[in-house]
């Protein structure tokens, strides 16, 4: 049994994803050209829709079947994502926050997205040896808590995430088990058709204010 659990979030939480895109964005159009790489958003967005979550593996192959003339392109781009340095997309002090939360209880990542793009991701940024490869992966996370908890029991819960909606929801589930912390970062975190009439635990401006908190302030629930 541990003492505290930290459920941490990788997208616009530990990792800048809103900057990912943009930079994915510029070497898909290098890469694929005008006409492929607007198909490509334009699928990223129906398989969202029909899956609910992002899924690049997906959307590159729908779109290698689009165009098989250009199937060598494709595979180009594919390769491409699956080996990007997430790195420099790290908010900044980031892993040495997800360390301070380790000296403090147990930290493990907790983030929505498909089983194979989403694995890598984290592992390609650092996150999963920060964590000891501890690393779950869901559709919804705020769904499958049970799990968390059948696998992580522990006496108090943390989840740190950047969007409201997955911290009120995530609340309602556990209550005072739980105590829920907003990042403020991204597009999630600030746009006001995501707002929800709830209002977080704790609420801090970045990740890297948590190193800030001790053990005690994490016990809100």
């Amino acid at each position: 049994m541990y003492k505290l659990v930290f459920m941490i979030d990788l997208d616009n939480t530990i990792l800048d994803n809103d900057g990912v895109k943009k930079n994915m964005e510029t070497r898909l159009l290098e890469v694929l050209g005008a006409e492929m790489a607007a198909r490509f958003w334009e699928l990223y967005e129906i398989v969202r829709k029909e899956v609910d979550y992002v899924d690049f593996v997906e959307t590159l192959r729908r779109l290698r079947d689009e165009f098989p003339a250009n199937a060598a392109i494709v595979d180009t781009a594919t390769d491409m994502m699956m080996e990007w340095d997430f790195r420099p997309q790290l908010y900044p002090r980031a892993l040495d926050t997800v360390k301070h939360l380790k000296s403090m209880g147990l930290p493990i990542v907790v983030s929505d997205g498909d089983p194979v793009f989403q694995p890598s991701k984290i592992h390609q940024c650092g996150v999963t040896e920060a964590v000891d490869g501890r690393v779950l992966i869901f559709v919804h996370k705020e769904r499958f808590l049970p799990t968390v908890e059948t696998r992580f029991k522990a006496d108090h819960y943390v989840l740190i995430d950047d969007k409201p909606g997955i911290l009120m929801r995530s609340k309602a589930a556990l209550g005072h088990r739980l105590t829920t912390v907003q990042v403020l970062q991204g597009k999630y975190a600030l746009d006001p058709k995501h707002a929800v009439d709830y209002t977080p635990d704790i609420v801090a401006k970045s990740f890297r204010d948590l190193l800030d908190y001790g053990p005690g302030d994490f016990h809100k629930g």
